[in-house]
């Protein structure tokens, strides 16, 4: 059994977590690694003979831009190798083709930028216009009779420096070229704040005072800092070895400031030289711009970042001389490669330029994606969580009706309590409810409850209770009115509305009423007579409900929450509270996994089920812990109580631990597993806490979270330039991915690339991308109210129907006492299954499944809400980008239950609250009181029979 619920403060604290959970987005890439592969051909052309030697030479990696093209995708196992070259691959790859008979990944010549835009940049300048290639001419890039630039259809390795990305793509697009590839280069860290005022008097010194130095971290590091593998290297260089002509910085500079020091690199001559290669990975060093001498004659040089970078775009106010209207979509895939690898490259084809003579030699790449799967599992296996999670949290939500029927039937076996059945004549007006088994209308019968009283002698079972009283009985009618469901926390238990007549819900009667139990209105003076018992009303707002404290919402409160959720979403977008909301929701998930989770998993291993340890243990853990502590005065804790909290408390500190010790913590197994725990507690606490009982509550409440959700992650983009709920949910930070892949444990880093913890998530599974799917906990909690309504409707209308099924049973028989309440709106009579056969077994269970699924409202409500998130994920599949769940779930959820409660002439009592809800709930009120009655009972039989010892 669940442990006592919580109080009525953390049931509002529930609803104001509900308020942080809403959206289904898609995972975002945040680290810039490697997303493509380069084959490198050398072709050799012999004039003499016309023949060809195609020789691959080697493979190096590079990343995508965010904006522009992608090249093909390779195949899999272009994980491990070249795709046209290496061990028993062909270098022509003719066994990769398409069904038309054309590459699939075609070859393309690598070549240099004219030498009249070595840097690509004079369109970004406005010197040249290669949209216009008549006007260009002259300027020796176009051939004058063609207008052909010569680049058609091949790739273009332009060094980094001097205008944007996006402009360098865009002039290579306008020449012709397939695809742009920019390497990375020292002398590209080096700038002019004023290009305007470039000095030409190099006679005393460079002018230093004009150049914009590299930036410490972002461009080079020192050893001055914690970065990723020790990485930090510090030389002290003399100017006058450097070339600073022309301003800021020569490219023949670069040669000095590379290398080992075999290869002549000013870096490496220093002491501990076998420590710069571990020290300095790239084997580069960059000018910091500060001085290593009092005279200025020595600069101080440290060790080059040379990293992946993700080229972004350049915005609409880039500054070029290019108007926005006319900067064209770029198409063409634009690939950046780091020095190391940019510089192979380089070298490779100008060797290849310098041949001549009868041997002529160029350069061939072929470029494609690396290998990804097209699809994921974990989107299969979030959908399945996602429906395990609802199920069991809406199956759990009814409990309590299941529970009452177990201890009703029992107490009819045990001859505690007997039916009765009259039949009513319904006044009610409006349109007739169809015949079927779904639609019975339990709720225009009286079934009467009467608890046996004892006589003395008797020894039957619970304390010889053997005997019934046809004269008085418990009525359940629809004598009034009253709107009282499960947890209405104004339908507080009160035991004092007994009467002896039938004007049940008189205040003369009510205010003549004991004050003890319903035990204690069967109570009589001592006498060897039968005492009759007494009526009591159990649809008057005094008689007992259920036991648990449930908050009922309302429409005030649908529209309070999406408010508050709307005003803690802006919030969270404007301001960084991602660690905070992390901490409290790894204190609340604790709280949560010891509720739902632990107390009752140690309850049934040690004390109720399995009693591992022993008697002793059992005895120990329901002992005694503590008591009495501040805010908890008269609270008693046992060691059950100590042991599943702890535990609860050690998983979820841990889990906040590891969100704020690393950069992406889901790539810790052990992280994205206990967030899914503590999300599916969080969802079975909260739709057992928080109930709605009236579908014209959860259309209200459903409508408005449909527009929430459409607006804050389709609009929101046009209005604020990004999606609110994707950059919340997926952890968006203003924190540089490329200073965090070097700096990972700097304190800006840490945790600041996580998703919001308010959502089930599973990494994305052999994906060098590093995604993950998930799905807002409100996606699940949010329809889920409606889905639980439905779930304890069904259970509500078997309850009754199985109590008036036995209403009639006054003595001898058993009460068929079923293990559960078919959610599905089923209860019907169990089958002797040990005398039919194997196909009758078959057919049972068969129709058992099917009437779960297809009767009732709960079984085709989660069909529905199966349907709408799968829609909702085979919708960003397709489009790659996140989209709001409950545009699927609302309508798929909320128009299945009105058109079944129309279909079925139930929707005017669901909207307005259904009545055989009110009549379960009372038989619930009953059923909590069935042990003090049986206690009663006892205790009166036990006098009895004292008194009749004393007479004799």
């Amino acid at each position: 059994a669940l442990p006592p619920s919580p109080p009525h403060p953390m049931t509002m604290r529930a609803l104001l977590a509900l308020a942080l959970l809403a959206a289904h987005h898609q995972p975002v890439v945040h680290a810039a690694t490697p997303t493509s592969y380069i084959d490198i051909h050398l072709i050799t052309s012999f004039t003499s003979t016309g023949s060809l030697e195609k020789g691959y030479l080697f493979r190096i990696e590079a990343s995508e831009s965010t904006f522009g093209g992608s090249p093909p995708k390779g195949p899999k196992w272009t994980t491990y190798s070249a795709l046209t070259g290496g061990a028993g691959k062909e270098a022509d790859h003719l066994h990769h083709q398409s069904t038309h008979g054309k590459s699939a990944h075609p070859t393309h010549r690598l070549m240099l930028p004219p030498d009249v835009d070595a840097f690509l940049c004079n369109e970004s300048k406005g010197t040249a216009d290669y949209k216009n290639p008549a006007g260009n001419s002259a300027s020796g890039v176009f051939d004058p009779d063609t207008l052909l630039s010569g680049y058609e259809g091949s790739y273009m390795l332009i060094p980094r420096g001097h205008c944007t990305f996006e402009a360098k793509a865009r002039s290579a697009q306008r020449l012709g070229a397939a695809g742009a590839i920019v390497r990375n280069t020292l002398d590209s860290r080096y700038q002019l704040i004023n290009e305007d005022a470039v000095s030409t008097n190099y006679k005393g010194g460079p002018d230093w005072g004009n150049t914009k130095w590299p930036v410490e971290q972002r461009d080079y590091e020192c050893g001055t800092h914690k970065a990723s593998g020790h990485v930090g290297w510090r030389a002290e260089i003399e100017t006058a070895a450097l070339n600073f002509y022309p301003a800021p910085y020569n490219t023949n500079n670069d040669v000095l400031l590379t290398g080992p020091a075999v290869d002549g690199s000013l870096c490496a001559k220093e002491p501990n030289l076998e420590n710069f290669e571990k020290h300095c990975p790239s084997q580069r060093c960059l000018l910091t711009g500060r001085n290593a001498s009092d005279d200025g004659s020595v600069l101080e040089a440290c060790c080059a970042w040379d990293t992946y970078l993700r080229m972004g775009s350049d915005g609409v106010n880039d500054g070029d001389a290019v108007p926005q209207e006319e900067e064209e979509e770029i198409t063409i895939p634009a690939l950046y490669v780091t020095m190391e690898h940019g510089e192979e490259l380089y070298d490779v084809v100008v060797d290849a330029a310098l041949q001549q003579g009868e041997t002529v030699q160029f350069v061939n790449i072929v470029p494609y994606g690396r290998w990804y799967p097209s699809g994921h599992y974990s989107g299969v296996l979030i959908w399945v969580l996602a429906l395990f999670t609802l199920w069991i949290a809406a199956y759990e939500s009814a409990k309590e009706y299941r529970t009452s029927w177990k201890k009703i039937s029992q107490a009819v076996n045990d001859g505690v309590l007997v039916f009765q059945r009259s039949a009513t004549n319904s006044n009610a007006t409006g349109r007739r409810r169809t015949e079927t088994e779904d639609t019975v209308d339990l709720a225009e019968e009286n079934v009467e409850f009467e608890l046996a009283s004892a006589a003395p002698g008797n020894n039957g079972q619970n304390g010889g209770i053997t005997t019934t009283s046809p004269g008085g009985s418990f009525s359940i009618s629809d004598d009034a009115e009253g709107d009282d469901f499960v947890g209405n926390p104004s339908a507080s238990p009160n035991l004092d509305d007994v009467a002896t007549s039938n004007d049940e819900d008189s205040p003369a009667n009510n205010a003549r009423a004991p004050t003890d139990s319903i035990a204690a209105a069967l109570s009589h003076p001592p006498t060897m007579q039968q005492q009759q018992p007494q009526r009591v009303n159990l649809q008057s707002r005094s008689t007992p409900t259920a036991a648990m404290q449930n908050l009922e919402l309302n429409a005030l409160h649908a529209v309070i929450f999406v408010v508050c959720a709307s005003v803690f979403l802006f919030i969270l977008f404007f301001f960084n509270l991602d660690k905070v909301i992390r901490v409290l929701y790894g204190l609340g998930g604790s709280v949560a996994m010891n509720q739902i989770l632990f107390y009752p998993l140690y309850t049934k291993l040690f004390v109720s089920k399995f009693q591992l340890g022993g008697a002793v243990v059992s005895k120990k853990l329901q002992s005694r812990a503590f008591g009495n502590l501040p805010g908890c005065r008269g609270e008693n804790f046992t060691w059950m109580d100590v042991v599943s909290s702890a535990t609860g408390y050690a998983l979820g500190i841990a889990w906040i631990v590891v969100g704020l010790t690393r950069v992406q913590p889901m790539t810790n197994v052990y992280y994205w597993l206990i967030q899914d725990v503590m999300g599916v507690c969080f969802c079975v606490l909260i739709l057992g806490l928080i109930h709605i009982n009236t579908i014209m509550v959860a259309s209200v409440l459903l409508c408005l979270v449909f527009v929430y959700d459409i607006f804050h992650v389709l609009i929101s983009p046009y209005i604020f330039g990004s999606s609110v709920m994707i950059d919340v949910a997926t952890g968006s930070s203003s924190v540089d991915p490329s200073f965090c892949e070097k700096y990972p444990t700097d304190k800006a880093c840490k945790g600041s690339f996580a998703p919001l913890p308010m959502l089930l998530a599973i990494p994305w599974f052999n994906d060098f991308r590093g995604g993950f799917s998930m799905l807002g906990l409100g996606d699940i909690i949010l329809p889920g109210l409606l889905i639980s309504f439905a779930a304890r409707y069904d259970s509500a209308i078997a309850l009754v129907r199985k109590c008036s099924q036995t209403s009639s049973i006054r003595s001898g028989g058993n009460v068929a006492d079923s293990d559960e309440t078919d959610l599905g709106g089923g209860g019907g009579e169990a089958t002797n299954e040990s005398s039919g056969s194997s196909s009758r077994r078959y057919h049972y269970h068969l129709g058992r499944v099917i009437k779960a699924l297809f009767h009732g409202y709960f079984g085709p409500l989660m069909i529905a809400y199966a349907i709408g998130l799968m829609i909702a994920y085979i919708v960003v599949w397709t489009t790659k980008r996140g989209q709001p769940a409950l545009l699927y779930l609302v309508p798929a959820c909320l128009g299945t239950i009105l058109f079944l409660g129309w279909r079925r002439r139930e929707l005017s009592d669901l909207w307005s609250g259904p009545k055989v809800m009110q009549k379960a709930n009372r038989m619930v009120g009953v059923a909590s009181k069935i042990p003090e009655g049986r206690s009663a009972t006892a205790r009166e039989a036990n006098n009895s029979l004292a008194e009749t010892s004393t007479m004799v």
